[in-house]
């Protein structure tokens, strides 16, 4: 038995954050310009909202964000399978900010989904009230639309504090939503920190429900572990570490910021020796990694070529 994981060998990952180097990095007042397929990250000043994408996308080392001035545009920055994440400025007052008029187009379509994050060590109630505002606004147009609460900044904490923090957070936004008639079908909860992988097991669980033909995806996964017999297969964003798909069996948190370490470490390893290798195009564009580990476990890592 093992663990597989594939690599999405891409590239085309990035932000734009020259204001009016693209037209969808100002605050524009034509939302119709944003992606079919998006995430919106909002949350108040200092959450730690452009921190998570600067740790995702930039690879910036978590203390380094320390020293990051506060978002005032909208940062756009773009994944595989033609998803993007935007980063709106944070929220002080929902009623004197630009989200009071922000055009309710920016929250339709059956592919969008909202990220509001939460310092968890700062004042939740004032940070929740202005997320209920956003939700309201939200689901006036797109009742559907998936609602993920990031529990950030939780590093520092222990595991009990954390658990009851968020089970906290949990018991309030559910009664306050039930008691607003608003839906709560598809609203989640994760506890993260820029100090570890959670931050990137969070985005990949928000952003594979935005994955085209996510179910094929997971039924050749299924296929390919159970004629493999391997355990756990993972098809990964290489820049990013975020996993597109994935089988259906339990993701552990665990396997998964271990399948993270080793494929950072085989990156590693490959620029060190890329001076050294003669291959082309096409044959580095289908490398296979084989890592053994104790006993009769191995990770396999194939990379495939970029989605087009």
């Amino acid at each position: 038995a093992g663990l597989s994981y594939a690599d999405d060998s891409l590239g085309n990952t990035g932000l734009t954050t020259e204001a009016g180097s693209a037209a969808d990095i100002t605050q524009n007042k034509d939302e119709d310009s944003l992606a079919e397929r998006r995430v919106l990250l909002m949350g108040m000043p200092r959450s730690g909202k452009t921190s998570i994408l600067a740790v995702i996308f930039d690879n910036m080392q978590p203390y380094d964000t320390l020293s990051m001035l506060p978002t005032v545009q909208r940062g756009t920055y773009r994944m595989s399978m033609g998803i993007t994440v935007y980063d709106f400025p944070g929220i002080d007052d929902y009623s004197e900010t630009q989200y009071n008029n922000l055009s309710p187009s920016v929250y339709e379509g059956e592919h969008a989904s909202l990220v509001y994050v939460i310092d968890s060590q700062g004042d939740i109630q004032t940070s929740l009230s202005t997320m209920y505002s956003i939700i309201r606004m939200a689901q006036s147009v797109n009742p559907d639309i998936p609602i993920n609460i990031f529990l950030n900044k939780v590093d520092g904490l222990s595991e009990e504090l954390r658990q009851d923090i968020q089970q906290d957070v949990q018991n309030r936004v559910m009664k306050t939503m039930t008691y607003e008639s608003l839906n709560s079908t598809f609203v989640q909860f994760f506890l993260t920190t820029i100090f570890d992988e959670s931050i990137k097991e969070a985005l990949s669980r928000v952003v594979r429900r935005l994955v085209p033909k996510y179910n094929s995806l997971e039924t050749i996964l299924n296929s390919f572990c159970s004629k493999s017999s391997l355990d756990k297969a993972f098809l990964f964003d290489i820049s990013t570490k975020v996993f597109l798909a994935t089988d259906s069996s339990p993701t552990d948190s665990l396997m998964y910021m271990f399948a993270c370490h080793t494929l950072e470490a085989i990156q590693d390893i490959v620029a060190i020796c890329a001076g050294y290798t003669a291959m082309g195009e096409e044959e580095a564009g289908l490398q296979k990694t084989v890592v053994g580990m104790d006993g009769s476990f191995k990770i396999y890592v194939y990379q495939v070529n970029s989605y087009s």
